[in-house]
Formats: C-alpha cells, sequence, structure tokens
C-alpha cells in the first residue's frame, strides 16, 4: 500500500502557506484550561502557527492555544521548539472559551495559580 505523497510549500516541509500575524497575544492553556504561558502569535496558516513564547516553562506535547482576537481556543501539538519560539500544528476544531473561561484566563492576575 503506498501513502499518498504529500505536496509541499518552499523547502522546509510546510503542507501549508504562512501568513504573517500582527503579533497577536495569545494565552497557552493546558487541556484543562489552566493558564500555562502566555505569547505572540507571530505567523499562522491553515495548519499550524508559530509563537514566541514569554517563558521557558515547560509545556505538554498538546495543549489549547487562547488567540485573544477572535477568543477561541485551538488545540494545538508541538512540531519544533527553539529557545522561546515554538511552531505548532492543529489538531482539532475550534472551542469556543465560557466567558468564565476568558475571564480566567486573560482578565487581572490571571497568571497566579488559583
Amino acid at each position: 500500500m503506498q501513502r499518498a505523497r504529500q505536496t509541499t510549500i518552499g523547502g522546509d516541509g510546510r503542507l501549508f502557506e504562512r501568513r504573517r500575524t500582527r503579533l497577536r497575544p495569545v494565552k497557552l492553556a493546558s487541556l484543562s484550561r489552566r493558564f500555562i504561558d502566555e505569547g505572540l502569535l507571530r505567523d499562522r496558516s491553515k495548519g499550524g502557527a508559530r509563537i514566541r513564547r514569554a517563558s521557558a516553562t515547560a509545556l505538554p506535547a498538546r495543549f489549547l492555544l487562547l488567540d485573544e482576537g477572535e477568543c477561541v481556543f485551538l488545540p494545538v501539538a508541538i512540531v519544533w521548539e527553539d529557545g522561546l519560539e515554538l511552531g505548532v500544528r492543529f489538531v482539532g476544531a475550534e472551542i469556543r472559551p465560557t466567558l468564565a473561561e476568558i475571564r480566567r484566563l486573560t482578565g487581572r492576575y490571571y497568571a497566579l495559580p488559583e
């Protein structure tokens, strides 16, 4: 059985064309929707994103990315890490957070443990 060959964009193995963003703020949250870290969304494509993290906090292989501009959780998996730069692949459908979750992750004192 032969596997279908995927066409890549450029020489870096990318499946989707990358689009630069305006450094949109994001929050990194566990799958249980608890704060892990914050960062800036640098590039985004249909299949993933590049994030500049605020700290070197250890990350799980999969987590939720809260796009503060669109107010949606994006389930992601880590593809690569280079210092504070992080490449992720989208691994599921967008999730609409509740108002309480948005307030907890973006409101005052969001980084303090509960």
